[in-house]
């Protein structure tokens, strides 16, 4: 099944985000997703597939902006926590709900600092929604806010 739609545009983090999300895409699309036996298993599998291109404790650092350095080290990680379980609630059905849509990757931009970009559209049903992914380089590229429809996930959080 091809979900996903390459641009000549592309780069490292793009790479990245592209096989994370055909990672999801192909969980999302096996049949054993809608069999009520095997769901529970395939829900922990989508749920670290995603972990694994997040980075929650810089997505909870921006949410939280300033008032992150006033947490203790023990009370960062209880927030980090905690977020993600809030973030895999609110999000996690709206995944879940995927059918056939394409993903199409438009560009890559670097925003130094090795933090980059990356351009995307989901397109199905007859609408496109245009999402970008902020994401930085630790020993490998990790999201670190979603742009949809040009609302930044870590602003929205944080003007909560």
């Amino acid at each position: 099944m091809a979900a996903t739609v390459s641009s000549a545009l592309a780069g490292p983090a793009s790479d990245t985000l592209s096989q994370s999300v055909d990672q999801i895409i192909t969980l999302l699309a096996d049949p054993a997703y809608k069999v009520s036996d095997t769901r529970p298993d395939m829900r922990v599998k989508l749920i670290a597939t995603i972990a694994g291109i997040f980075d929650m404790k810089e997505l909870s650092r921006r949410a939280l902006g300033p008032e992150w350095n006033k947490f203790s080290p023990e009370q960062q990680e209880r927030f980090v926590k905690a977020f993600g379980a809030l973030l895999e609630n609110t999000y996690l059905d709206k995944i879940e709900s995927y059918t056939d849509e394409k993903v199409q990757y438009l560009n890559e931009q670097d925003l130094g600092d090795g933090k980059a970009e990356v351009a995307t559209k989901v397109v199905g049903k007859g609408k496109e929604i245009p999402i970008s992914y902020r994401l930085v380089d630790r020993s490998g590229w990790k999201v670190y806010d979603v742009v949809i429809e040009g609302v930044s996930l870590v602003q929205n959080y944080r003007s909560q």
